[in-house]
Order: structure tokens, then sequence, then C-alpha cells
């Protein structure tokens, strides 16, 4: 079974950076039109996750979700029923551009990460999109505690 992508709206942006980390395809583009974003939707087979009763009840044909809750942590469990934990996909995306991550050896990193980071750390990803680095410090701690809470609890 393919994995679902989603169109998330601007105010969902913890909600899809949540999803990323989880290594769903989860985009947000700003400032545009609902109009255009059923048609991205649909050219991109998204489902489109919002927190808008009004894009919600709309009466046009399109794939959404309705997100009830203001809490990153609640709208993950909101959507339990069409998404799964699978720990090999978590970090496989950049939580601030949705590209795939790719691996990166350590030598390479020297100097553009932390000190520390370097010294106590000994696997790296990057995104070769916007550039940012990816290692799994106390930030992925909390988030793999966060989603084994809500899917196995």
């Amino acid at each position: 079974m393919k994995d679902p992508k989603f169109l998330l709206t601007e105010n969902l942006n913890k909600l899809a950076k949540f999803l990323r980390f989880m290594g769903y395809d989860a985009a947000v583009y700003k400032s545009i039109s609902f109009d255009n974003m059923i048609r991205i939707a649909e050219k991109d087979k998204r489902i489109i996750l919002t927190r808008s009763v009004k894009q919600s009840k709309s009466k046009k044909q399109f794939r959404r979700i309705f997100i009830k809750s203001d809490n990153h942590i609640s709208q993950i469990k909101e959507l339990k029923d069409v998404i799964r934990y699978n720990e090999d996909n978590t970090f496989t995306r950049c939580g601030e551009c949705n590209k795939k991550l790719f691996e990166i050896i350590k030598t390479k990193v020297k100097g553009l990460v932390p000190e520390f980071v370097f010294e106590t750390q000994t696997e790296f990803k990057i995104c070769r999109y916007c550039g940012k680095f990816f290692w799994k410090g106390t930030h992925y701690k909390e988030i793999q505690r966060d989603l084994a809470e809500i899917f196995f609890h």
C-alpha cells in the first residue's frame, strides 16, 4: 500500500513538520487560493488537511480531512486511520522543505555542525535542496517518544 501524500493549509505547519519527520510527503504552499490548493492536490494525488470548517464542508470534490485540534500531537492522533508509524521511515524527509534526506559521511560535516554534535554523533543526513543537516540528537529522541506515545499507548 502506497503511503498517502498530504497538502496542508498554512496554519498546520507544525503538523506538516511532524508528518515529514514520520516520512510522509507533507506539502504546504504559502499564500495560495483554495481553488489552487484543490488543483494541486488533485494533480499530485494529495489529501488536503485543513482546520477550516468552510473548506472541509465545500461542495467541491476533493479528498480532505478536517483537523479539529490545534495541538500537533492531537492532530496526529486524528490521522491514525490514514497514517501508520514505521520507524524505518522516520527522518527520511526534511522537516523544513519536505524533500528527501540523504546520508552524508561524517567527515564531510566537520565545521558545518556544532562541534559537540560532531563529536557525539556518528550518523548525519543532509537535505540537498535546502542544505540543512540532520542527526539523531535530543529533538529526535523527543519525537520518537511522542510517536511511541501516540501509536503504542
